[in-house]
């Protein structure tokens, strides 16, 4: 067996040869930088596996989230708690779930997730972030009240990945080789969270700041939700390409976007025949939540 010392000149080596690239495997981290002299907050990295899709319906199948101390610059410090619950559903693991996450039916019988100790956890949180938060917070909500008057930010959609890391794919995994250089046991929810930690904690950019710098920015900015009432109907493709999503109970076109950018996306509608969109201004605990569709 090759001694790890070895290992990693081999892996430096091949690194400096310019001809190929290792990636290192995720190593759990208990913490990121030493002991802050204090005026830290919560964050709880968080990600579900589920039965399904539909965040309406699908059953929670398993939960991991990592609680972690961060300052207002978004440097992380202790890990405050590590954790991964099995839930058994009322309904059937069908076997393309199992594929993806390789949980089965048996894998979960007779689990339960202890939401009395997650409430306890969830305390006095700050932030919740996960990297697709349109659909973890809208599952956990259904689950326990523990979340839904949290802000959630959300790694995937609110940090722009090529600007900060010239990458233009939002894959985790792919975010964690390019961004991070290191690859891990996908899709399982823990593996997830703890993964996505060490890539929020990583430095970008030319001044070194962390990528969970950027994610704050965004979650502090005000939002609203833009309803394109009255959109005709041959613009439908522009407003899919803006980012506007198909509201199918309203029959309106609408989507969330910060109030910085507000005024030219009125302006972007009024040119395009969207005289009078209706405008909704939402709470900071509204992001991402079914209160902000």
């Amino acid at each position: 067996m090759t001694a790890p010392n070895n290992l990693d000149q081999c892996a430096e080596l091949l690194n400096q040869s310019g001809d190929y690239q290792v990636l290192a495997k995720l190593q759990p981290q208990t913490e990121f930088n030493a002991p802050s002299p204090g005026g830290t907050h919560k964050v709880c990295v968080i990600d579900t596996e589920t039965t399904g899709l539909d965040t309406d319906k699908c059953e929670i199948i398993e939960l991991g989230y990592q609680i972690i101390e961060f300052d207002s610059q978004g440097n992380f410090y202790q890990v405050l708690a590590s954790k991964n619950f099995l839930n058994e559903p009322d309904g059937e693991i069908s076997a393309e779930i199992t594929k993806v996450t390789g949980i089965t039916a048996e894998d979960v019988a007779g689990h339960a997730i202890p939401w009395q100790e997650v409430e306890q956890d969830m305390a006095d949180v700050s932030l919740c972030v996960a990297h697709n938060a349109g659909f973890d917070r809208p599952v956990v909500e259904r689950y326990n009240q523990a979340f839904v008057n949290k802000i959630w930010g959300c790694s995937a959609s609110q940090i722009s990945w090529m600007e900060v890391a010239d990458v233009g794919s939002r894959s985790q995994e792919m975010l964690c080789w390019k961004v991070g250089q290191f690859f891990y046991g996908a899709h399982r929810a823990l593996d997830d969270v703890q993964a996505l930690s060490k890539l929020l904690s990583c430095k970008v950019t030319a001044e070194q700041v962390t990528v969970f710098s950027f994610l704050l920015k965004a979650v502090r900015l005000s939002k609203s939700m833009v309803k394109a009432t009255g959109a005709p109907f041959d613009i439908k493709d522009a407003l899919r390409s803006r980012g506007y999503r198909w509201n199918v109970g309203e029959r309106v076109w609408q989507k969330v976007i910060d109030d910085s950018k507000l005024q030219d996306e009125l302006g972007w509608l009024i040119e395009h025949q969207t005289p009078n969109p209706d405008v909704i201004k939402l709470k900071a605990t509204d992001t991402f939540s079914v209160r902000a569709r």
